[in-house]
C-alpha cells in the first residue's frame, strides 16, 4: 500500500513538472515591455490595463475592453501582430452562424473570436459534438471559409 501511495505521489508530481515545464509563456511587469510595444498598444487601446506575458518572442497584452477580453501581440520592436477579441455567440454576424447550422447542423459552437492582423479579419470558431471539440473554422464576417 506504502509503494503504490509513493508511486501516485510521484506520478502526480512528474505531471506537474511537465505542465510547468511545457509553458513557455513568461509573466512581464510593465516596466518590462519595450517602450514602442507599449506605445503601439497605447495607441490602439486607451485606457485599459493589460497584464503582459512574452509568449514565443511576442509580447502580449490580455486585458478586458467593453466586456470582452482580449489579447494583443506585438513583435518587440513594436509593431502589432494580431489580436483576439472574444465574440459572444449572439454578437456573430448572420452569415457566419447560417454556414455553421447550415454546413454543421449537429455541430455547436463552445468558443468565438474575432481575429485581426494587419491583413485580414476572420470568426475562429470551436465547433464540438457530443462534448468533444471536434472542428476549428475559419470564417470570413460574410460566412466564408478561410
Amino acid at each position: 500500500m506504502k509503494k503504490k501511495h509513493i508511486f501516485i505521489k510521484t506520478f502526480f508530481l512528474a505531471a506537474l513538472f511537465n505542465f510547468v515545464a511545457c509553458d513557455d509563456d513568461t509573466d512581464l511587469a510593465a516596466s518590462d515591455v519595450p517602450k514602442a510595444v507599449e506605445q503601439t498598444f497605447n495607441s490602439m487601446f486607451a485606457n485599459v490595463h493589460p497584464q503582459w506575458e512574452l509568449e514565443n518572442k511576442l509580447y502580449k497584452a490580455e486585458f478586458f475592453q467593453d466586456g470582452h477580453e482580449f489579447e494583443a501581440c506585438f513583435n518587440s520592436d513594436g509593431s502589432w501582430s494580431h489580436t483576439y477579441k472574444d465574440v459572444y455567440i449572439n454578437e456573430l454576424p448572420e452569415p457566419v452562424t447560417n454556414y455553421v447550422s447550415t454546413k454543421y447542423a449537429d455541430y455547436r459552437i463552445d468558443d468565438s473570436k474575432l481575429v485581426k492582423t494587419p491583413t485580414t479579419e476572420y470568426y475562429q470558431l470551436e465547433l464540438e459534438r457530443n462534448g468533444k471539440r471536434d472542428r476549428i473554422l475559419r470564417l470570413s464576417a460574410t460566412g466564408e471559409e478561410m
